[in-house]
């Protein structure tokens, strides 16, 4: 039996990132989505898998332009729990949702890539 370990890696330019993307810190209160929020996303969310619910996987975004596009590097990469990945990452208000093989969610700061909050489902018991 194969165990795949998925990186998430992210690429950006220094100068844009920062700014495209706030910060949110752990003692920051969480903003709810709205069903508006859904509707009409801001650019510097990812509220669905593919972006929106249009799932164009188009990002509105235009810091990355064919001029810069050569000046892209590696700004932080996270290595998901071992299993199959499927699930895609949810940004919103500056942070990146991860779904994990066996129920585990973790919260990323999407600027920096440190670990905000993590959750593990408590194991299962037998004979339940």
């Amino acid at each position: 039996m194969w165990r795949v370990r998925s990186t998430i890696v992210v690429c950006g330019l220094a100068a844009f990132t920062a700014a495209a993307v706030p910060a949110q810190t752990p003692g920051r209160a969480v903003k709810p989505v709205t069903d508006e929020m859904l509707a009409n996303p801001s650019p510097n969310d990812w509220l669905a898998w593919r972006g929106t619910g249009k799932t164009q996987g188009y990002s509105a975004l235009d810091q990355i332009t064919r001029a810069n596009v050569g000046r892209l590097q590696v700004a932080w990469a996270w290595t998901m729990e071992p299993g199959t990945q499927e699930a895609a990452p949810i940004v919103h208000d500056g942070v990146m949702y991860l779904g994990n093989p066996g129920g585990i969610v973790q919260a990323l700061d999407a600027v920096t890539g440190d670990l905000l909050w993590e959750f593990r489902p408590p194991p299962a018991q037998e004979g339940g």
